[in-house]
């Protein structure tokens, strides 16, 4: 079935409470404007305003805002579970990375016995727990918490247990409590490059297909993309996460946390056109929107919204 053929359910998951920037909240909307103003209109759509609990004080340093970030989660995912069990597609479009956690939990309650594959196109891993972040942002954490990874060989910091206890309820996000929701063997990393020790390692020691930028210009996005799909040939379903800062700075302007030697436009294009077209396609999340970092005419929405219909346009 043709991406446009699909009964599309869209989703606006407003929060941003994961980064530590604020504003990509303001993303989702900016989007199905830009998208609008192209002649894309998704009529069957839900906002979901989960950007709460930012004025308490947070006592959870090594992940931030755990608490209500759990309960944002939670929401999506019986927003995703419901739209896929009656037919629809989720088109989700987040504020921050740590919205995946909700997204990917989502598909996997609604089909806990099927192999979930998921093509995360980022120029950051997000394979960090709270024993290894830097930050304490958990938009750098949701596939350690959707893997179930803590990597403790490499831990950095001391969890306390009000830490440990919350973090491993996030990952058990959904009625049936399942974790991990996907395996590392069934990621795809493309575009990473700004990623630190501890996530390599983790890299390393899973195996998690890689393509870093020199990969995509020695071999070409569209053997890169290829030679990923093969790798996730024996998944049932896909999910494909694509974060605005997977593109070079020059493009992506209006995005918190930029990364040089990015995916360039045709590359980016490459990308929405294969994924697009794929028959076992489940879930299509876009994230890291933030309008507030827009430079002058240089809107961020108009160019993903500019990429959406291009690949539309290819199926």
């Amino acid at each position: 079935m043709a991406f446009k053929d699909k009964h599309i359910r869209l989703i606006l998951s407003n929060y941003d409470i994961g980064a530590g920037k604020k504003g990509a909240a303001n993303g989702t909307e900016a989007l199905r404007k830009a998208l609008g103003g192209l002649g894309l209109e998704f009529n069957n759509y839900k906002t979901l305003n989960t950007n709460g609990h930012l004025s308490e004080a947070d006592q959870f340093p090594n992940c931030k805002h755990i608490d209500a970030i759990s309960e944002a989660a939670q929401i999506l995912n019986n927003e995703v579970q419901s739209a896929v069990l009656k037919g629809e597609f989720p088109l989700i479009f987040s504020g921050d990375h740590s919205n995946a956690i909700g997204g990917i939990s989502g598909l996997k309650n609604a089909h806990p016995d099927k192999r979930i594959g998921v093509l995360w196109i980022d120029a950051h891993a997000d394979l960090h727990s709270p024993y290894t972040t830097p930050s304490g942002n958990m938009h750098g954490m949701p596939l350690a918490a959707l893997t179930s990874c803590d990597n403790l060989a490499m831990k950095r910091n001391e969890v306390s247990p009000a830490e440990a206890e919350a973090w491993n309820r996030l990952k058990t996000i959904g009625e049936q409590s399942i974790s991990p929701k996907i395996k590392p063997e069934d990621l795809v990393f493309i575009g990473i490059r700004d990623a630190e020790a501890e996530e390599w390692k983790l890299i390393d020691n899973c195996q998690i297909k890689t393509f870093e930028p020199d990969d995509i210009r020695t071999h070409g996005i569209y053997h890169v993309l290829n030679d990923s799909l093969a790798h996730l040939s024996a998944c049932d379903l896909i999910y494909v996460s694509f974060d605005v800062d997977s593109l070079d700075p020059e493009i992506a302007v209006g995005t918190g946390t930029t990364a040089p030697d990015g995916l360039k436009l045709n590359e980016a294009e490459g990308v929405f056109r294969t994924v697009m077209q794929l028959p076992n396609l489940a879930a299509f999340e876009i994230t890291e929107i933030n309008p507030g970092l827009d430079q002058g005419n240089r809107r961020m929405a108009d160019v993903v919204a500019a990429l959406f219909a291009y690949g539309i346009a290819g199926n």
